[in-house]
């Protein structure tokens, strides 16, 4: 993709120049500092929305952030700012298309956010977010609602200073991704044209630390899915019933001890197909990259490093699927006691998947084993949850890498190391599948955000070098796509 197509770029009116834009780095910087109390204030205003995707409740809050993003889109300077319906969460559309010759680069992100239990382990009310000790504190502030917003604002900075961007920009607002983005492969399929592109940049991401800039060349893919164990038709008195009947909660505990062997491999048939091998160029990464065992089970508070034996703990994280429980419930949940046999016990499973898995082959796999694995007396039900998403992996030598290591290069003030990620985003692999573009990720959270968790947060140094950046990379992108246009001219 390092020639030069501009997909849907050439439209002209009398915004200045991307030559003369180039001229002007300093003017878009000198506006982030200026605006800063208000780019702040922008955060604190949509991170007290709950815009919760995966809870019902919570759809007028997501409505009512789709349309903040919105708004902020057209107060930036975007045109044809336009929300597109999804039948659920809806999506945010905007775009500035005026830089002639210039590559055409979509901007991604998400305003949905996750739930906020446990509320008790909050320091201070999620949807009440403060700026304390250095940190954005609420949920949504790093991931990915302080995202979504650098771009936006480094956007504004360049077409309030110097009126102009040095390249054609659109923007994708979902609303979500937090439960897998499943209606976002038909917009994307619907809507091709208007979100055609040359690249792509994901808002949502992170970097290594505070000192050390870093590019994510894959992601871990993901699928979600609950199996329940029902043993009798309703609860029963414990001591009248106990010992005539499979207890649900010891018949869905033998299940989840069997998922795993004892070097703690995935103990379920077809589940490692087509797992690539860790490559010396992946291992030549790892070991670069500034991590230590001991520091980090520390600043976790965890006994020690726990995974799949003959693999490092990066290896795993990165580049091994890994399947875990992420919800146990049944019997009786509060204070006290309640002397019963429940009638039936619940377990949601996520599983982290690696290139070239295919989720759809690892669904199937899942549901097969819980077939034929059920405890004795046990009746198991297979749910999809809906979440799905394929791994990612890019390739690292791409004109959008270049110009964000360019990027980092300038506000990090040291050269980016490239390294995986172990979450997921679904869009990544989907534009690939819809829209023939790879996406770099260009977020600016930490790993130690707490995102997803209680007590999520976003430094206020993080929040300033990335709508720092996008202004770099911005340029970079420009004088990196009229460097290659000028190349491939030349080979004419």
């Amino acid at each position: 993709m390092d020639g030069l197509h501009c997909r849907g770029c050439g439209r002209h009116n009398t915004a200045r120049a991307p030559e003369e834009v180039q001229k002007s780095p300093q003017q878009p910087l000198d506006y982030l500092t200026e605006k800063q109390s208000d780019f702040s204030a922008d955060l604190i205003e949509l991170a007290r929305i709950p815009s919760i995707s995966s809870l019902p409740e919570h759809a007028g809050d997501v409505e009512k952030a789709s349309k903040w993003v919105e708004g902020r889109l057209k107060l930036a300077g975007l045109e044809d700012v336009t929300v597109l319906e999804t039948g659920t969460q809806p999506a945010v559309f905007g775009q500035w298309l005026h830089a002639s010759g210039q590559p055409t680069v979509m901007i991604y992100g998400h305003y949905d956010v996750q739930p906020v239990d446990p509320l008790e382990l909050w320091a201070v009310p999620p949807f009440e977010p403060v700026v304390k000790d250095g940190f954005y504190r609420g949920r949504g502030v790093d991931d990915d609602k302080g995202g979504l917003l650098q771009p936006i604002q480094a956007l504004e900075a360049y077409l309030k200073t110097v009126r102009s961007l040095p390249i054609n920009v659109k923007f994708l607002i979902e609303g979500q991704e937090e439960v897998g983005s499943p209606q976002l492969p038909a917009l994307l399929r619907k809507h091709k044209k208007l979100l055609s592109c040359d690249y792509a940049l994901s808002a949502d991401g992170s970097q290594i630390n505070e000192q050390q800039g870093g590019i994510a060349i894959g992601l871990r893919g993901a699928v979600a899915v609950e199996v329940e164990a029902q043993t009798v038709d309703s609860d029963l008195h414990s001591g009248v019933k106990g010992g005539s009947v499979q207890n649900p909660i010891n018949a869905l505990a033998q299940f989840i001890a069997g998922l795993h062997l004892p070097n703690r491999t995935v103990a379920i048939e077809g589940f490692y197909d087509n797992v690539r091998d860790i490559t010396e160029e992946d291992k030549a990464d790892f070991a670069r990259f500034p991590y230590s065992d001991d520091v980090e089970m520390k600043s976790l508070g965890a006994l020690g490093p726990f995974g799949e034996e003959g693999y490092t703990t990066l290896e795993r994280r990165w580049l091994r699927p890994t399947l875990d429980v992420v919800g146990i419930y049944g019997g009786f949940q509060g204070e006290g006691i309640k002397t019963i046999i429940p009638s039936k016990a619940t377990a949601k499973l996520s599983a982290r998947l690696v290139p070239d898995q295919d989720p759809e082959h690892i669904l199937k796999v899942l549901e097969r084993h819980v077939e034929q694995h059920a405890p004795p007396f046990t009746k198991m039900t297979f749910k999809l949850l809906g979440f799905r998403a394929a791994p990612y992996a890019m390739p690292r030598d791409t004109l959008p890498n270049r110009a964000a290591a360019k990027a980092l290069e300038l506000v990090f003030g040291n050269t980016p190391l490239l390294y995986r990620e172990g979450g997921t985003i679904p869009a990544m692999a989907l534009f690939r599948e819809h829209l023939g573009v790879d996406m770099t990720a260009f977020g600016f959270g930490l790993p130690d955000d707490n995102i997803h968790a209680p007590n999520e947060r976003y430094r206020v140094s993080m929040f300033k070098k990335g709508r720092e950046a996008y202004v770099h990379i911005f340029q970079a992108i420009a004088d990196l796509g009229s460097a290659a246009a000028a190349r491939a001219k030349e080979e004419l």
